[in-house]
Protein backbone atom coordinates (compact mmCIF):
# COMPACT_ATOMS: atom_id res chain seq x y z
CA UNK A 1 0.00 0.00 0.00
CA UNK A 2 1.84 3.35 -1.07
CA UNK A 3 1.52 5.75 1.38
CA UNK A 4 1.42 9.47 1.01
CA UNK A 5 4.50 10.71 0.17
CA UNK A 6 6.32 13.32 2.98
CA UNK A 7 8.02 16.33 2.19
CA UNK A 8 10.87 18.02 4.31
CA UNK A 9 8.58 20.69 5.53
CA UNK A 10 5.82 18.34 6.36
CA UNK A 11 7.59 15.91 8.16
CA UNK A 12 9.87 17.84 10.20
CA UNK A 13 7.45 20.74 10.69
CA UNK A 14 4.76 18.28 12.07
CA UNK A 15 5.14 19.42 15.76
CA UNK A 16 5.98 22.78 15.54
CA UNK A 17 3.20 23.75 13.24
CA UNK A 18 0.79 21.53 15.09
CA UNK A 19 2.28 23.38 18.82
CA UNK A 20 1.27 26.85 17.11
CA UNK A 21 -1.68 25.80 15.23
CA UNK A 22 -3.55 23.57 18.54
CA UNK A 23 -1.99 26.36 21.17
CA UNK A 24 0.59 24.21 22.18
CA UNK A 25 -1.46 21.53 22.58
CA UNK A 26 0.34 19.16 20.65
CA UNK A 27 -0.37 17.08 17.24
CA UNK A 28 -3.73 17.68 15.41
CA UNK A 29 -4.67 14.32 14.46
CA UNK A 30 -2.10 12.50 16.87
CA UNK A 31 -4.36 12.20 19.96
CA UNK A 32 -4.23 8.72 21.36
CA UNK A 33 -6.86 6.41 20.09
CA UNK A 34 -10.17 6.01 21.76
CA UNK A 35 -10.17 2.36 23.37
CA UNK A 36 -12.01 -0.36 21.52
CA UNK A 37 -14.59 -2.43 23.18
CA UNK A 38 -12.43 -5.15 23.63
CA UNK A 39 -9.67 -2.69 24.96
CA UNK A 40 -12.48 -1.33 27.37
CA UNK A 41 -13.50 -4.93 28.45
CA UNK A 42 -9.97 -5.87 29.05
CA UNK A 43 -9.05 -3.11 30.68
CA UNK A 44 -12.07 -3.32 33.11
CA UNK A 45 -10.94 -6.99 33.71
CA UNK A 46 -7.63 -5.92 34.63
CA UNK A 47 -8.74 -3.49 37.12
CA UNK A 48 -11.16 -5.79 38.49
CA UNK A 49 -8.41 -8.39 38.61
CA UNK A 50 -5.88 -5.72 40.33
CA UNK A 51 -8.56 -4.83 42.71
CA UNK A 52 -8.86 -8.06 43.65
CA UNK A 53 -4.69 -8.44 44.25
CA UNK A 54 -5.73 -7.40 48.08
CA UNK A 55 -7.60 -10.19 48.67
CA UNK A 56 -4.62 -12.39 46.96
CA UNK A 57 -5.60 -11.87 43.13
CA UNK A 58 -3.24 -12.14 40.83
CA UNK A 59 -3.01 -9.28 37.90
CA UNK A 60 -0.62 -11.18 36.14
CA UNK A 61 -2.73 -13.99 35.44
CA UNK A 62 -5.12 -11.76 33.12
CA UNK A 63 -5.63 -12.64 29.80
CA UNK A 64 -6.29 -10.18 27.15
CA UNK A 65 -8.56 -11.93 24.75
CA UNK A 66 -6.61 -11.22 21.41
CA UNK A 67 -4.40 -14.35 23.69
CA UNK A 68 -7.72 -16.58 23.28
CA UNK A 69 -7.35 -18.65 19.98
CA UNK A 70 -9.98 -18.61 17.75
CA UNK A 71 -12.28 -21.32 16.79
CA UNK A 72 -10.72 -23.67 14.30
CA UNK A 73 -11.31 -23.33 10.42
CA UNK A 74 -14.41 -25.36 9.08
CA UNK A 75 -12.36 -27.10 5.92
CA UNK A 76 -15.85 -27.59 4.70
CA UNK A 77 -15.90 -23.65 3.31
CA UNK A 78 -12.11 -24.19 1.84
CA UNK A 79 -12.90 -22.89 -1.66
CA UNK A 80 -9.41 -23.05 -2.49
CA UNK A 81 -6.18 -25.02 -2.20
CA UNK A 82 -2.76 -23.96 -2.87
CA UNK A 83 0.03 -26.00 -2.89
CA UNK A 84 3.81 -24.68 -2.08
CA UNK A 85 6.58 -24.51 -0.71
CA UNK A 86 6.98 -21.22 1.24
CA UNK A 87 4.12 -18.81 2.08
CA UNK A 88 4.70 -15.56 3.46
CA UNK A 89 2.08 -13.64 4.60
CA UNK A 90 2.84 -9.99 4.51
CA UNK A 91 4.52 -8.03 1.76
CA UNK A 92 5.95 -5.25 2.67
CA UNK A 93 9.46 -4.77 2.60
CA UNK A 94 10.24 -7.77 4.61
CA UNK A 95 7.91 -9.89 3.07
CA UNK A 96 8.73 -8.46 -0.55
CA UNK A 97 12.80 -9.73 -0.27
CA UNK A 98 11.36 -13.11 1.95
CA UNK A 99 9.00 -13.83 -0.97
CA UNK A 100 12.15 -13.08 -3.83
CA UNK A 101 14.66 -14.18 -1.92
CA UNK A 102 13.38 -18.05 -1.40
CA UNK A 103 12.12 -18.12 -5.24
CA UNK A 104 15.70 -17.22 -6.13
CA UNK A 105 16.68 -19.98 -3.89
CA UNK A 106 14.52 -22.32 -6.34
CA UNK A 107 11.76 -22.89 -4.01
CA UNK A 108 7.65 -22.21 -4.96
CA UNK A 109 6.78 -19.83 -3.35
CA UNK A 110 2.87 -18.13 -2.39
CA UNK A 111 3.00 -14.77 -0.99
CA UNK A 112 -0.59 -12.25 0.11
CA UNK A 113 -0.89 -9.63 1.98
CA UNK A 114 -4.38 -7.78 2.70
CA UNK A 115 -3.93 -4.69 1.20
CA UNK A 116 -4.39 -4.37 -2.08
CA UNK A 117 -0.67 -3.29 -3.19
CA UNK A 118 2.75 -4.24 -1.48
CA UNK A 119 3.27 -1.86 1.69
CA UNK A 120 5.92 0.67 2.00
CA UNK A 121 6.75 4.42 3.12
CA UNK A 122 9.55 6.32 3.47
CA UNK A 123 12.95 5.14 2.00
CA UNK A 124 15.67 5.60 4.26
CA UNK A 125 17.99 2.93 5.03
CA UNK A 126 20.94 2.43 7.62
CA UNK A 127 23.17 -0.06 5.95
CA UNK A 128 27.06 -0.36 6.04
CA UNK A 129 29.12 -1.53 2.98
CA UNK A 130 27.52 -1.71 -0.06
CA UNK A 131 29.14 -0.65 -3.07
CA UNK A 132 27.08 2.57 -2.81
CA UNK A 133 29.57 3.36 0.06
CA UNK A 134 32.65 1.97 -1.96
CA UNK A 135 32.27 3.93 -4.77
CA UNK A 136 31.37 7.54 -2.86
CA UNK A 137 34.38 6.74 -0.92
CA UNK A 138 32.00 6.93 2.60
CA UNK A 139 34.03 5.60 5.99
CA UNK A 140 32.26 3.95 8.33
CA UNK A 141 32.83 2.26 12.01
CA UNK A 142 33.99 -1.01 12.60
CA UNK A 143 31.22 -3.63 13.00
CA UNK A 144 31.67 -3.46 16.80
CA UNK A 145 31.32 0.23 17.87
CA UNK A 146 27.94 0.03 15.97
CA UNK A 147 27.07 -3.46 17.73
CA UNK A 148 27.91 -1.47 21.21
CA UNK A 149 26.42 1.97 20.65
CA UNK A 150 22.78 -0.18 19.82
CA UNK A 151 23.14 -2.57 22.60
CA UNK A 152 24.06 0.32 24.99
CA UNK A 153 21.78 2.80 24.37
CA UNK A 154 19.19 -0.07 24.24
CA UNK A 155 20.24 -1.11 27.65
CA UNK A 156 21.41 -4.57 25.84
CA UNK A 157 18.19 -6.20 25.07
CA UNK A 158 18.28 -7.02 22.06
CA UNK A 159 19.74 -10.22 19.96
CA UNK A 160 23.47 -9.05 19.29
CA UNK A 161 23.68 -12.07 17.03
CA UNK A 162 20.92 -10.34 15.23
CA UNK A 163 22.80 -7.06 15.35
CA UNK A 164 25.62 -8.71 13.89
CA UNK A 165 24.30 -10.16 11.10
CA UNK A 166 22.57 -7.38 10.25
CA UNK A 167 25.72 -5.07 10.14
CA UNK A 168 27.62 -7.63 8.48
CA UNK A 169 24.90 -8.40 5.56
CA UNK A 170 23.43 -4.89 4.86
CA UNK A 171 25.82 -3.24 2.17
CA UNK A 172 25.60 -6.34 -0.26
CA UNK A 173 21.66 -6.90 0.81
CA UNK A 174 20.34 -2.91 -0.63
CA UNK A 175 22.47 -3.79 -3.33
CA UNK A 176 20.87 -6.95 -4.08
CA UNK A 177 17.24 -4.70 -3.37
CA UNK A 178 18.12 -1.82 -5.21
CA UNK A 179 19.29 -3.82 -7.90
CA UNK A 180 16.16 -4.68 -9.44
CA UNK A 181 15.73 -1.62 -10.84
CA UNK A 182 16.99 1.41 -12.84
CA UNK A 183 17.95 4.10 -11.06
CA UNK A 184 20.31 7.37 -10.57
CA UNK A 185 22.76 7.55 -7.78
CA UNK A 186 23.54 11.05 -6.73
CA UNK A 187 27.42 11.67 -5.76
CA UNK A 188 27.02 14.15 -2.80
CA UNK A 189 23.71 15.23 -0.59
CA UNK A 190 23.51 18.63 -2.21
CA UNK A 191 23.53 17.26 -5.78
CA UNK A 192 20.17 17.39 -7.99
CA UNK A 193 18.39 14.49 -9.57
CA UNK A 194 18.85 14.56 -13.42
CA UNK A 195 14.82 13.76 -13.01
CA UNK A 196 13.21 14.23 -9.48
CA UNK A 197 10.49 12.13 -10.38
CA UNK A 198 12.58 8.86 -11.21
CA UNK A 199 14.20 6.77 -8.74
CA UNK A 200 17.36 7.78 -7.55
CA UNK A 201 19.46 7.06 -4.17
CA UNK A 202 20.45 9.88 -2.29
CA UNK A 203 23.25 9.45 -0.05
CA UNK A 204 22.73 11.54 3.44
CA UNK A 205 25.13 13.42 5.35
CA UNK A 206 27.40 13.10 2.26
CA UNK A 207 30.45 14.21 2.42
CA UNK A 208 30.63 14.11 6.04
CA UNK A 209 30.65 16.91 8.35
CA UNK A 210 34.22 17.88 8.98
CA UNK A 211 33.54 19.51 12.43
CA UNK A 212 31.42 15.83 13.63
CA UNK A 213 33.19 13.30 15.04
CA UNK A 214 30.59 11.20 16.39
CA UNK A 215 33.14 9.31 18.80
CA UNK A 216 33.23 12.57 20.55
CA UNK A 217 29.32 12.64 21.05
CA UNK A 218 27.27 11.22 24.04
CA UNK A 219 24.39 10.37 21.16
CA UNK A 220 26.71 9.33 17.80
CA UNK A 221 25.05 8.88 14.88
CA UNK A 222 26.81 6.89 12.46
CA UNK A 223 27.83 8.23 8.61
CA UNK A 224 26.91 6.20 5.56
CA UNK A 225 22.52 6.07 5.60
CA UNK A 226 20.93 6.60 2.23
CA UNK A 227 17.58 7.58 0.82
CA UNK A 228 15.59 6.30 -1.81
CA UNK A 229 13.27 8.51 -3.98
CA UNK A 230 11.12 10.12 -4.82
CA UNK A 231 9.53 7.75 -2.55
CA UNK A 232 9.98 3.80 -1.64
CA UNK A 233 7.79 2.07 -4.05
CA UNK A 234 10.33 1.60 -7.06
CA UNK A 235 12.69 -0.46 -5.61
CA UNK A 236 9.89 -2.69 -3.71
CA UNK A 237 7.88 -3.33 -7.32
CA UNK A 238 11.23 -3.87 -8.76
CA UNK A 239 11.70 -6.46 -5.94
CA UNK A 240 8.40 -7.64 -6.26
CA UNK A 241 9.34 -8.07 -10.29
CA UNK A 242 12.11 -9.94 -9.43
CA UNK A 243 10.67 -12.35 -6.98
CA UNK A 244 7.73 -13.32 -9.79
CA UNK A 245 10.63 -13.45 -12.78
CA UNK A 246 11.89 -16.13 -9.93
CA UNK A 247 8.45 -18.00 -9.99
CA UNK A 248 6.80 -16.77 -7.09
CA UNK A 249 3.43 -16.10 -6.92
CA UNK A 250 1.69 -12.79 -5.14
CA UNK A 251 -1.84 -11.97 -4.04
CA UNK A 252 -3.60 -8.99 -2.51
CA UNK A 253 -6.48 -8.48 -0.57
CA UNK A 254 -6.33 -11.80 1.23
CA UNK A 255 -5.77 -11.38 4.88
CA UNK A 256 -4.01 -14.25 7.16
CA UNK A 257 -6.50 -16.24 9.52
CA UNK A 258 -4.85 -19.11 11.08
CA UNK A 259 -1.44 -21.10 10.81
CA UNK A 260 -1.79 -24.96 10.07
CA UNK A 261 -0.28 -27.50 12.12
CA UNK A 262 0.25 -31.03 11.48
CA UNK A 263 1.89 -31.78 15.35
CA UNK A 264 4.21 -29.16 16.12
CA UNK A 265 5.47 -28.31 12.65
CA UNK A 266 3.53 -25.56 10.87
CA UNK A 267 2.44 -26.37 7.70
CA UNK A 268 0.47 -23.89 6.06
CA UNK A 269 -1.46 -21.12 6.27
CA UNK A 270 -5.78 -20.11 6.14
CA UNK A 271 -6.92 -16.80 4.66
CA UNK A 272 -9.66 -15.05 3.67
CA UNK A 273 -10.74 -12.65 0.55
CA UNK A 274 -12.86 -9.82 0.67
CA UNK A 275 -15.86 -12.39 -0.05
CA UNK A 276 -14.86 -14.41 3.09
CA UNK A 277 -13.91 -17.40 0.73
CA UNK A 278 -11.25 -19.42 2.82
CA UNK A 279 -8.12 -20.18 1.10
CA UNK A 280 -5.68 -22.69 2.52
CA UNK A 281 -2.44 -22.42 1.78
CA UNK A 282 -0.37 -25.52 2.05
CA UNK A 283 3.38 -24.80 2.50
CA UNK A 284 5.92 -27.69 3.23
CA UNK A 285 8.59 -25.98 3.83
CA UNK A 286 7.50 -23.36 6.37
CA UNK A 287 5.56 -19.76 6.20
CA UNK A 288 7.34 -16.39 6.78
CA UNK A 289 5.09 -14.24 9.19
CA UNK A 290 6.33 -10.62 8.18
CA UNK A 291 2.72 -8.55 8.77
CA UNK A 292 3.63 -5.76 10.17
CA UNK A 293 3.31 -4.13 13.49
CA UNK A 294 0.83 -3.60 16.45
CA UNK A 295 0.09 -0.12 16.91
CA UNK A 296 -3.25 -0.26 15.50
CA UNK A 297 -5.06 -2.79 17.90
CA UNK A 298 -5.93 -0.71 20.51
CA UNK A 299 -5.77 -4.03 23.07
CA UNK A 300 -2.69 -5.43 21.84
CA UNK A 301 -1.30 -1.90 22.49
CA UNK A 302 -2.36 -1.44 26.08
CA UNK A 303 -1.40 -4.73 26.81
CA UNK A 304 2.28 -4.87 25.54
CA UNK A 305 3.22 -1.05 25.57
CA UNK A 306 0.41 1.60 27.60
CA UNK A 307 2.89 4.25 27.46
CA UNK A 308 2.60 4.18 23.93
CA UNK A 309 -1.01 4.60 24.24
CA UNK A 310 -0.25 8.41 24.57
CA UNK A 311 0.81 9.04 21.32
CA UNK A 312 -1.57 8.05 18.34
CA UNK A 313 -0.54 5.98 15.46
CA UNK A 314 0.49 8.23 12.38
CA UNK A 315 1.61 6.25 9.68
CA UNK A 316 -0.31 3.07 9.70
CA UNK A 317 -0.77 1.57 6.03
CA UNK A 318 -4.70 1.15 5.20
CA UNK A 319 -6.13 -2.13 3.40
CA UNK A 320 -8.45 -1.22 0.58
CA UNK A 321 -11.82 -0.44 2.66
CA UNK A 322 -9.57 1.72 4.52
CA UNK A 323 -8.88 -0.18 7.54
CA UNK A 324 -5.10 0.05 9.30
CA UNK A 325 -3.24 -3.23 8.36
CA UNK A 326 -0.68 -3.36 11.25
CA UNK A 327 -3.34 -4.76 13.52
CA UNK A 328 -0.59 -7.43 14.84
CA UNK A 329 -2.16 -10.61 12.58
CA UNK A 330 1.31 -12.65 12.60
CA UNK A 331 2.24 -11.50 16.79
CA UNK A 332 -1.50 -13.33 16.81
CA UNK A 333 -1.26 -16.16 14.51
CA UNK A 334 2.19 -16.86 15.77
CA UNK A 335 1.24 -17.33 19.31
CA UNK A 336 -1.58 -18.93 18.95
CA UNK A 337 0.87 -21.70 17.25
CA UNK A 338 2.49 -22.43 20.40
CA UNK A 339 5.69 -18.92 19.71
CA UNK A 340 6.09 -16.15 22.53
CA UNK A 341 6.97 -12.56 22.45
CA UNK A 342 10.23 -11.60 23.08
CA UNK A 343 10.03 -9.75 26.69
CA UNK A 344 9.76 -6.11 26.47
CA UNK A 345 9.96 -3.33 27.20
CA UNK A 346 8.67 -2.57 23.47
CA UNK A 347 10.27 0.61 21.26
CA UNK A 348 7.61 3.01 20.49
CA UNK A 349 9.13 4.85 17.35
CA UNK A 350 8.44 8.70 18.35
CA UNK A 351 10.62 11.14 16.11
CA UNK A 352 10.71 15.08 17.87
CA UNK A 353 12.34 16.69 14.18
CA UNK A 354 11.44 20.30 15.33
CA UNK A 355 11.51 22.85 12.56
CA UNK A 356 13.03 22.07 8.68
CA UNK A 357 15.58 25.18 9.28
CA UNK A 358 16.99 24.17 12.58
CA UNK A 359 15.93 20.69 12.94
CA UNK A 360 16.58 19.25 16.69
CA UNK A 361 19.78 21.09 16.98
CA UNK A 362 20.58 21.71 20.59
CA UNK A 363 19.88 25.12 21.30
CA UNK A 364 17.57 26.27 24.91
CA UNK A 365 14.74 24.74 25.33
CA UNK A 366 12.51 25.33 28.10
CA UNK A 367 9.03 23.90 28.98
CA UNK A 368 5.58 25.19 29.24
CA UNK A 369 6.50 27.26 32.76
CA UNK A 370 9.95 28.98 30.64
CA UNK A 371 11.92 26.94 32.61
CA UNK A 372 14.91 24.60 31.18
CA UNK A 373 14.20 20.81 31.60
CA UNK A 374 16.96 19.06 30.03
CA UNK A 375 20.29 18.68 27.65
CA UNK A 376 19.56 19.26 24.73
CA UNK A 377 22.05 17.74 23.14
CA UNK A 378 20.53 14.26 22.55
CA UNK A 379 18.96 12.31 19.59
CA UNK A 380 15.92 13.02 17.92
CA UNK A 381 13.86 10.21 20.36
CA UNK A 382 15.57 10.68 23.20
CA UNK A 383 14.32 14.72 23.02
CA UNK A 384 10.84 13.26 22.12
CA UNK A 385 11.48 10.93 25.48
CA UNK A 386 11.85 14.31 27.63
CA UNK A 387 9.25 16.33 25.53
CA UNK A 388 6.77 13.83 26.66
CA UNK A 389 7.29 14.51 30.22
CA UNK A 390 6.80 18.09 30.59
CA UNK A 391 3.02 19.95 31.21
CA UNK A 392 0.95 19.85 28.13
CA UNK A 393 3.99 17.25 26.12
CA UNK A 394 5.37 20.33 24.60
CA UNK A 395 8.51 22.42 25.11
CA UNK A 396 10.11 25.70 23.05
CA UNK A 397 13.53 25.94 21.05
CA UNK A 398 14.75 28.76 21.39
CA UNK A 399 17.62 30.76 19.41
CA UNK A 400 18.95 34.16 18.50
CA UNK A 401 20.22 35.91 14.99
CA UNK A 402 23.29 34.53 15.19
CA UNK A 403 21.65 30.60 14.21
CA UNK A 404 23.19 31.00 10.77
CA UNK A 405 26.81 30.90 11.79
CA UNK A 406 25.99 28.34 15.13
CA UNK A 407 25.00 25.42 12.62
CA UNK A 408 28.48 24.35 11.42
CA UNK A 409 28.79 23.32 15.29
CA UNK A 410 25.94 21.43 15.54
CA UNK A 411 25.60 17.56 15.66
CA UNK A 412 25.35 15.82 12.30
CA UNK A 413 22.24 13.51 13.42
CA UNK A 414 18.68 12.39 12.56
CA UNK A 415 17.12 15.74 12.71
CA UNK A 416 19.98 17.99 12.57
CA UNK A 417 21.16 20.43 10.14
CA UNK A 418 24.58 21.76 9.67
CA UNK A 419 24.77 24.17 6.47
CA UNK A 420 23.75 27.89 5.86
CA UNK A 421 23.25 28.68 2.44
CA UNK A 422 23.40 31.91 1.51
CA UNK A 423 20.95 33.26 -0.77
CA UNK A 424 23.38 33.37 -3.93
CA UNK A 425 23.42 29.73 -3.63
CA UNK A 426 19.84 29.03 -2.94
CA UNK A 427 18.97 27.90 -6.40
CA UNK A 428 22.48 25.14 -7.03
CA UNK A 429 21.29 23.84 -3.20
CA UNK A 430 17.61 24.16 -3.62
CA UNK A 431 17.46 19.78 -4.10
CA UNK A 432 19.67 19.36 -0.74
CA UNK A 433 17.29 22.78 1.41
CA UNK A 434 14.00 20.62 0.32
CA UNK A 435 15.49 17.42 1.40
CA UNK A 436 14.34 16.51 5.53
CA UNK A 437 17.55 14.25 6.02
CA UNK A 438 20.23 16.42 4.40
CA UNK A 439 20.24 19.25 7.02
CA UNK A 440 20.57 22.29 4.60
CA UNK A 441 19.30 25.38 5.67
CA UNK A 442 18.40 28.98 3.82
CA UNK A 443 16.91 32.38 4.14
CA UNK A 444 13.97 31.99 1.86
CA UNK A 445 13.45 28.35 3.81
CA UNK A 446 13.61 30.31 6.83
CA UNK A 447 11.16 33.03 5.87
CA UNK A 448 8.86 30.58 4.80
CA UNK A 449 8.30 28.82 8.41
CA UNK A 450 7.94 32.42 9.72
CA UNK A 451 5.27 32.87 8.01
CA UNK A 452 3.61 29.45 8.52
CA UNK A 453 4.03 29.74 12.28
CA UNK A 454 6.80 27.15 12.63
CA UNK A 455 8.80 30.15 14.11
CA UNK A 456 7.84 32.44 15.51
CA UNK A 457 9.97 36.19 15.61
CA UNK A 458 10.37 38.83 18.02
CA UNK A 459 12.77 41.76 18.70
CA UNK A 460 12.29 41.24 22.93
CA UNK A 461 12.05 38.26 25.13
CA UNK A 462 8.46 39.95 26.64
CA UNK A 463 7.31 39.63 22.91
CA UNK A 464 8.79 36.16 22.22
CA UNK A 465 7.08 35.02 25.74
CA UNK A 466 3.86 36.58 24.91
CA UNK A 467 3.92 35.08 21.36
CA UNK A 468 3.64 31.58 22.79
CA UNK A 469 2.18 31.97 26.13
CA UNK A 470 4.84 31.33 28.32
CA UNK A 471 5.98 33.60 31.83
CA UNK A 472 8.03 36.30 30.24
CA UNK A 473 9.62 36.81 33.80
CA UNK A 474 10.60 33.00 34.31
CA UNK A 475 11.57 32.85 30.48
CA UNK A 476 14.07 36.05 30.96
CA UNK A 477 15.56 34.31 34.19
CA UNK A 478 16.32 31.30 32.51
CA UNK A 479 17.89 33.21 29.17
CA UNK A 480 19.86 35.00 31.83
CA UNK A 481 21.10 31.68 33.62
CA UNK A 482 21.54 30.13 30.09
CA UNK A 483 23.73 33.06 28.69
CA UNK A 484 26.18 32.85 32.26
CA UNK A 485 26.78 29.69 31.41
CA UNK A 486 27.23 29.92 27.80
CA UNK A 487 30.16 32.99 28.63
CA UNK A 488 31.45 30.91 30.73
CA UNK A 489 31.63 27.64 28.57
CA UNK A 490 30.46 25.27 31.27
CA UNK A 491 26.75 23.92 31.29
CA UNK A 492 26.86 22.99 35.30
CA UNK A 493 23.11 22.42 35.30
CA UNK A 494 22.57 19.94 32.30
CA UNK A 495 26.10 19.11 31.00
CA UNK A 496 25.92 20.22 27.58
CA UNK A 497 29.02 20.40 25.94
CA UNK A 498 30.70 23.83 25.76
CA UNK A 499 30.85 24.01 22.09
CA UNK A 500 27.27 24.43 21.32
CA UNK A 501 26.14 27.07 24.61
CA UNK A 502 25.22 30.26 22.61
CA UNK A 503 23.83 33.10 24.31
CA UNK A 504 21.08 34.09 23.53
CA UNK A 505 21.65 38.04 23.33
CA UNK A 506 20.96 39.25 19.94
CA UNK A 507 17.91 40.40 18.55
CA UNK A 508 15.48 39.20 16.58
CA UNK A 509 14.38 36.26 19.03
CA UNK A 510 13.29 33.16 17.40
CA UNK A 511 10.89 30.38 19.17
CA UNK A 512 10.10 27.26 17.66
CA UNK A 513 7.50 25.16 19.60
CA UNK A 514 7.94 21.76 19.54
CA UNK A 515 4.54 19.74 19.59
CA UNK A 516 3.34 16.15 20.32
CA UNK A 517 5.38 13.36 17.98
CA UNK A 518 3.07 11.11 16.41
CA UNK A 519 3.89 7.08 16.60
CA UNK A 520 5.18 5.61 13.77
CA UNK A 521 5.28 2.43 14.67
CA UNK A 522 5.28 0.17 18.04
CA UNK A 523 8.25 -2.12 17.95
CA UNK A 524 8.87 -5.98 19.96
CA UNK A 525 7.54 -8.84 18.02
CA UNK A 526 7.75 -12.66 18.56
CA UNK A 527 10.22 -14.28 19.96
CA UNK A 528 13.42 -15.42 17.29
CA UNK A 529 17.09 -16.88 16.91
CA UNK A 530 19.24 -15.90 14.67
CA UNK A 531 18.07 -17.76 11.74
CA UNK A 532 14.66 -15.95 11.81
CA UNK A 533 13.05 -18.92 13.61
CA UNK A 534 10.03 -18.12 15.68
CA UNK A 535 10.56 -19.64 19.34
CA UNK A 536 8.44 -21.32 21.99
CA UNK A 537 8.35 -20.36 25.37
CA UNK A 538 11.01 -22.80 26.34
CA UNK A 539 13.20 -20.91 23.25
CA UNK A 540 12.84 -24.29 20.96
CA UNK A 541 11.78 -23.04 17.32
CA UNK A 542 8.70 -23.66 16.30
CA UNK A 543 9.16 -26.23 13.05
CA UNK A 544 7.97 -24.11 9.79
CA UNK A 545 7.71 -20.90 11.45
CA UNK A 546 9.84 -17.67 10.48
CA UNK A 547 9.47 -14.28 11.46
CA UNK A 548 10.67 -10.61 9.55
CA UNK A 549 10.35 -7.00 9.60
CA UNK A 550 7.92 -5.85 12.69
CA UNK A 551 6.59 -9.18 13.03
CA UNK A 552 9.85 -10.36 14.70
CA UNK A 553 11.43 -10.07 17.88
CA UNK A 554 14.84 -8.95 18.77
CA UNK A 555 15.96 -6.12 16.88
CA UNK A 556 14.79 -2.85 18.86
CA UNK A 557 13.77 -2.80 22.97
CA UNK A 558 13.21 0.09 25.35
CA UNK A 559 13.55 2.66 22.38
CA UNK A 560 14.06 3.14 18.85
CA UNK A 561 17.97 4.11 18.28
CA UNK A 562 18.62 6.83 15.95
CA UNK A 563 21.94 6.51 15.86
CA UNK A 564 21.70 4.53 12.58
CA UNK A 565 18.74 6.54 10.80
CA UNK A 566 16.51 4.08 8.68
CA UNK A 567 17.82 0.79 10.56
CA UNK A 568 14.18 -0.09 10.95
CA UNK A 569 13.86 -0.44 6.83
CA UNK A 570 17.30 -1.73 6.69
CA UNK A 571 16.72 -4.47 9.07
CA UNK A 572 13.10 -5.66 7.64
CA UNK A 573 15.32 -5.71 4.04
CA UNK A 574 17.89 -7.81 5.48
CA UNK A 575 16.29 -10.33 7.65
CA UNK A 576 13.46 -10.71 5.66
CA UNK A 577 15.82 -11.80 2.77
CA UNK A 578 17.70 -14.26 5.57
CA UNK A 579 13.81 -15.54 6.48
CA UNK A 580 13.10 -16.34 2.96
CA UNK A 581 16.64 -18.19 2.45
CA UNK A 582 16.24 -20.30 5.32
CA UNK A 583 12.92 -21.27 4.71
CA UNK A 584 13.44 -22.19 1.52
CA UNK A 585 16.61 -24.42 2.86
Amino acid sequence: MKEQKLTRRSFLGLGATAAVAAGAAGLAGCAPAAKSDAANAAAGDAGATSAGGAAGGNPTEFTPSFLNPPAAIDESKVTETVDTDVCVVGLGLAGVCALREAAEQGAKVFGFDKGPDVGYRSGEFGTFGSEIHKQLGIEQPETQEVVNELMKVMGNRPNAQLLNYWIGNSGPDLDWYIGSAEHELLTSDHDTPTDPEKPYVFPERCPANENYNWREENYPCFPGMVHLLPDHGWAMHGTLEAAQKAGAEARFNLKGEQLIKEGDKVVGVYASDEDGNIIRVNAKKGVVLSCGDMSSDTEMLTYYAPQATKYGCFFSSMDKSGKPVNTGDGHKMAMWAGAVMEDGPYAPMTHSLGTNSIGIDPYLMVNQDGKRFANEDVGAQELQNAIKRQKGGVAYQIFDSKWKEQLSAMPQCFGGVTHYIPPEQEAEYEHAINHFAAGYASDTYFAGEIEAGSIIEADSIDELAKAVQIPADTLKETIERYNELAHAGKDTDFSKVSTRLFPIENPPYYVAPFGDSGMLVLIGGIDCDAECRALDAEKNPVPGLFVAGNTMGGRFLVDYPVTVAGASHSMAMSFGRLAGRVAAS
